[in-house]
């Protein structure tokens, strides 16, 4: 519990570099990262070294194929390296879905308060109607619109998902 709260911590500190330096330093993510391990052996021992160290796997895993697919910073994937070292595997992972769902409605309110959104939105249901139908990955490769694609700083869906996790994992008393 109190790993949650150190991640907090660091947390605000990267949705404000993030916010306004556009980049999530390494000093914070390594600090963190190692201060997770050292807090988890300290307190626990050996299991809390493992339960740590699998944290700090999961959060790096998923986010670094996102990171190859150009969908997130090098510095979010190091950022849920160092929650998953404080918060463990699961509470990671459930984060780590709670941005994302929170990203995707960011984008899509974006997608709509631009004014070029409904079109756009109707390109990406096409192209949808195509991968499902026809099973054509290529449409997944090409993107018309590659030089204007939206963006916007993932730290915006990473603080309301780390909250809402948290939020639920203190109502289920976890």
């Amino acid at each position: 519990m109190l790993g949650i709260w150190f991640a907090a911590v660091m947390l605000a500190v990267a949705f404000v570099t993030d916010i306004t330096k556009q980049k999530i330093p390494n000093w914070l993510t390594v600090t963190g990262a190692i201060s997770g391990l050292i807090f988890h052996l300290a307190t626990t021992g050996w299991n809390g070294l493992a339960f740590s160290a699998a944290g700090l796997a999961c959060g790096f895993a998923p986010m670094l194929a996102l990171y190859v697919l150009r969908a997130v910073g090098a510095g979010d994937v190091k950022l849920f390296a160092a929650l998953g070292a404080f918060t463990g595997a699961v509470f990671s992972l459930y984060a780590m879905a709670a941005s994302l769902i929170c990203a995707g409605l960011i984008a899509l309110l974006v997608l709509l308060w631009r004014s070029d959104g409904v079109q756009r939105l109707t390109h990406a249901g096409f192209l949808l109607i195509q991968l499902a139908a026809f099973r054509k990955l290529s449409v997944l490769m090409s993107d018309p619109a590659s030089d204007g694609r939206l963006r916007f700083p993932f730290m915006w869906a990473v603080l309301p998902g780390v909250m809402i996790t948290i939020i639920q994992w203190e109502a289920l008393g976890v």
